[in-house]
């Protein structure tokens, strides 16, 4: 194997650092889904609180949970300021049911919306606390103070801890978002952060190219041709680079490569059937491929898959193509 086709190895192997990062159309489309449809149901103000689980969320769109964040932020950032991002909460409560419920306004809402929906104990009743917020017109956080309270009692003018126990779970993102945004404004606000989406990734592969660039042209055969070689290029490049108002405007795309389409086509469609129980889209194979990494396909489990890594020099997104063309040829 020659320096070049090392090198162009290497820059295969840091471009899936950047694919890694990217999402699909229809991935974005779910996560609007998550607080958009709550706030058209329920809002009566122009922005109230929303929250969602992240687990549950991280598992249905198969996204890490800082690309979630970072998405959620560039709506926020919006000139529309689509949502207002607000700190990650514990948002389900569960507790005892007692005689304090009768000095408690959230619990007795609680019991009125949800006592129907309790599990094998009737006498524990678990609610997600921004129903009960909601349906009071309060914060969250004045709720959920309320409700921590009544493990507290006063004896004798000193607090005691009382027989109630109040426990939150299930970490979620909580956001303000408006409750009246029209099919219009959705599809507006999904076209922003795909847009930008794309954007980014281009932007991460033309820097990576730029930067693979001027290290092929100043590479030395041996390092003691570097002990000689002025080092004044390499400077005067990066010099250059962040002086430019626009210096990624001739960096050219790398045409994608030819390859065995037939090959692709058989191993995708053996993928599959080897994996029938799992629900692939096409980026999720184009990963395996790539040996990029996902929370429902992590690398300690299909780093054992004969196919991981086996596709690395072929365009990413080429095989996100021809994958989801080969699921729908197979339902």
């Amino acid at each position: 194997m020659d320096s070049c086709e090392v090198k162009g190895r290497d820059e295969n192997e840091l471009r899936r650092h950047v694919h890694a990062n990217s999402v699909d159309r229809h991935v974005i489309r779910k996560l609007l889904k998550r607080f958009s449809f709550h706030a058209l149901v329920k809002a009566s103000a122009l922005k109230h609180e929303v929250a969602f689980s992240i687990d549950d969320t991280i598992r249905s769109l198969d996204v890490p949970e800082e690309i979630i964040s970072t998405l959620l932020c560039y709506l926020e950032l919006h000139e529309k300021r689509y949502v207002e991002c607000a700190k990650s909460f514990l948002m389900v409560v569960q507790c005892r049911l007692e005689r304090q419920q009768k000095e408690c306004p959230p619990l007795a809402m609680a019991l009125a919306l949800h006592k129907n929906k309790s599990g094998e104990d009737p006498n524990i009743l678990e609610f997600p606390v921004i129903d009960v917020a909601a349906a009071m017109g309060w914060e969250s956080g004045i709720c959920k103070n309320k409700l921590k309270n009544l493990e507290w009692i006063t004896v004798n003018n000193q607090s005691r801890r009382s027989s109630l126990s109040v426990q939150f779970s299930n970490l979620g993102f909580r956001l303000l978002a408006p409750g009246n945004l029209s099919d219009d404004e959705l599809d507006a606000a999904l076209d922003t952060l795909f847009n930008r989406v794309v954007d980014q990734e281009k932007k991460a592969l033309l820097q990576l190219r730029a930067v693979h660039k001027s290290l092929m042209e100043i590479t030395q055969p041996s390092f003691r041709s570097c002990i000689s070689t002025d080092d004044s290029l390499i400077k005067n490049k990066v010099r250059e680079y962040f002086n430019s108002s626009d210096p990624l405007v001739f960096v050219i795309e790398d045409q994608p490569k030819k390859f065995n389409e037939e090959q692709l086509i058989s191993d995708i469609r053996a993928l599959i059937c080897m994996y029938r129980d799992n629900t692939f889209t096409g980026r999720s194979i184009a990963r395996i491929f790539q040996g990029i990494q996902s929370p429902n396909y992590p690398a300690t489990m299909w780093g054992r898959c004969k196919f991981w890594r086996s596709y690395l020099d072929i365009d990413f997104h080429t095989i996100v193509r021809i994958a989801t063309l080969e699921i729908i040829k197979m339902r």
